[in-house]
């Protein structure tokens, strides 16, 4: 008999696709989320859809029953919550989580962290030894949930293991491709056809989701990793310039990269940018949607985007964002998309072919 894995947050961007690797490699899959949330993207999957508020411990309890493995993805990230929000879905609901498990037996537990906790590094690439630092309120309590769930290693037995995501890109993507994605379209639509860009520019790296999928049905699977973290990102460390170029490239639009990246200016717009108050993002983020809407109307387009800049983008002008995969890949994971240009080409594609943007020969004049 197949083995039974709780997926958590299971109505977020990620865990369908962690439903649909485990239901591919012949688990029972249990996909769980809050009574209110659109179970769309699961429903037409091989699994067992069942409703929980897990701050209550009864219903984390009761949906854990007859569980033997857990993958633990809900959280909450808007960077406008207030800290109680934050520490209840990020931290609170880890624990119960963590202490339904250990209730359970569970076997395995892999639980979902974030590269945001480690903050501006200090050194490149950032490795799983890096000190975790982090800045923001999600930031701070995915670092408290970690902890938390590792704790429940170290002192109970529960078998934790831990994986931390950088940036995830791919088809339904709406947080990341709302601004890397909906933004350039806007800039095309505004009858742009070349654009110069940076020379260089802090560098980084980035994730496809279905190599977030797969890596953590395979960490969960490997006794090694238990008690362990591994950061999950691909192979293609890349400035900035040459990032934006690719993005670019792959809606038509022409651009080379001739300006110089001033780092420090950068740096210092970046820090002065994540202080602003909330109200300046929020205002930029609804004249950024605005033109958005015009985009969708004037093609017809399915209104799934919803570009916007927040203070967690800001992190991205401080430094090298690179994170190190090596110790994933010494376990024995091999990357789907381990080439950000084409794994980012192709998701460009099921955009265009969902309707969710305009298709490149539908530019407007």
């Amino acid at each position: 008999m197949a083995d039974t894995v709780l997926v958590t947050g299971a109505c977020g961007f990620i865990a369908p696709y962690i439903v649909a690797e485990l239901a591919r490699k012949g688990y029972s899959v249990r996909a769980t989320d809050l009574p209110d949330a659109n179970f769309r993207d699961v429903e037409g999957l091989p699994c067992e859809i069942a409703t929980a508020d897990l701050l209550r411990r009864r219903e984390a309890d009761a949906v854990m029953k007859g569980v033997d493995m857990v993958v633990h993805t809900a959280a909450r990230m808007n960077y406008f919550l207030d800290r109680a929000s934050y520490e209840l879905a990020n931290y609170q609901v880890t624990v119960n989580t963590c202490e339904a498990a250990l209730a359970a037996g569970v076997k395995r537990f892999v639980h979902f962290s974030t590269c945001d906790t480690y903050g501006p590094p200090s050194y490149s690439p950032v490795d799983e030894k890096h000190p975790q630092r982090p800045l923001n309120l999600y930031a701070i309590t995915k670092l408290y949930g970690e902890q938390a769930a590792l704790r429940f290693h170290q002192d109970k037995g529960l078998p934790v293991s831990v994986i931390r995501p950088t940036a995830v890109y791919g088809p339904r993507c709406v947080y990341i491709m709302g601004l890397f994605l909906a933004l350039p379209v806007m800039i095309r639509e505004l009858g742009v056809k070349f654009v110069p860009l940076p020379k260089e520019g802090f560098k980084g790296n980035m994730v496809h989701v279905e190599d977030i999928a797969g890596a953590t049905v395979f960490v969960m699977e490997q006794e090694a990793a238990i008690g362990e973290a591994y950061n999950v990102s691909d192979d293609t460390t890349m400035p900035a310039g040459e990032l934006i170029e690719t993005v670019l490239d792959s809606i038509g639009v022409a651009s080379r990269r001739v300006l110089p990246f001033p780092d420090l200016l950068v740096s210092l717009a970046s820090r002065i940018g994540s202080h602003l108050p909330g109200v300046f993002f929020t205002m930029f983020s609804d004249y950024l949607q605005r033109g958005w809407d015009r985009v969708v109307i004037e093609h017809g387009l399915v209104p799934m985007l919803k570009p916007r800049f927040d203070p967690g983008f800001t992190a991205f002008g401080r430094g090298d964002y690179d994170f190190e995969n090596a110790k994933l890949k010494a376990l024995g994971y091999q990357l789907k998309h381990p080439d950000f240009k084409a794994g980012w080409n192709e998701s460009v594609r099921w955009f265009e072919e969902q309707r969710w943007i305009p298709p490149i020969g539908q530019a407007s004049a």
